[in-house]
């Protein structure tokens, strides 16, 4: 790490302050880590102020991601020999080396939010699903909240954000999370929370024609990573 530019990233899953949330804190060597971490979770100087009155009881995880193993001159390592990956639950760490893509990259995305804290939620009783959540209410004004799981670029995000088809006219949907629930059980009933801050999706199958509301979020505040346009390039069928 010599002669490198590290950021210390503290972050909350979940809202800040909540009884359900969790904290965590990164130790990345990359801008492009911090910033992602920024979008992604409840993250700076307020977690502290968090952490500060529950530091006895401090219950989240540690991390460190460097996105290099060689020298700046020497170009990004992309092969298994290179690159690294552990999640370790006891205890709670995670380390990542010469890895780019954010689910990796990011130790509040896949690391904590669904590998530690899976076993987190074994041993204190709730889970840590890779499921969206959803509210749909009727004309009427009665809601109930969905989860769905599905595997990685199987349209998790697409769903989360539909939009009610002419044919429902009056019915509403709200998005509360697009890929990771934590289920927590409460006076009987099962609880769901988004522990991330944005949305997470992969670019393939999303467009104006599947998902405009995504189409619309991405205008601002957002970073693509693993993405490129090229002159046959194509969103949704449109150019």
């Amino acid at each position: 790490m010599r002669g490198r530019t590290m950021y210390v990233v503290p972050f909350s899953m979940g809202p800040l302050g909540s009884p359900i949330a969790h904290i965590g804190v990164e130790n990345p060597d990359s801008a492009y880590v911090a910033v992602n971490m920024k979008l992604m979770t409840r993250m700076g100087a307020k977690v502290l102020e968090v952490l500060a009155t529950t530091v006895t009881s401090f219950r989240g995880a540690l991390g460190r991601h460097s996105a290099r193993t060689r020298p700046k001159d020497v170009p990004w390592p992309c092969n298994k020999s290179t690159s690294t990956s552990s999640t370790i639950p006891r205890p709670r760490r995670s380390g990542r080396s010469a890895r780019g893509y954010g689910g990796n990259a990011l130790l509040g995305k896949k690391c904590f939010a669904l590998r530690i804290a899976s076993v987190m939620g074994r041993e204190q009783g709730w889970l840590a699903e890779h499921m969206l959540i959803l509210g749909v209410e009727s004309p009427e004004g009665k809601k109930h909240y969905v989860t769905a799981a599905f595997p990685s670029a199987c349209g998790k995000t697409n769903f989360a954000m539909i939009i009610p088809p002419p044919a429902f006219k009056g019915w509403k949907v709200t998005t509360v999370g697009d890929d990771i629930a934590w289920i927590k059980p409460k006076d009987g009933r099962l609880r769901a929370i988004n522990p991330e801050s944005g949305f997470f999706g992969v670019a393939p199958g999303t467009g104006w024609d599947t998902n405009p509301n995504c189409m619309e979020t991405i205008k601002t505040n957002t970073i693509f990573t693993n993405v490129a346009l090229t002159p046959r390039a194509t969103c949704g069928g449109k150019a």
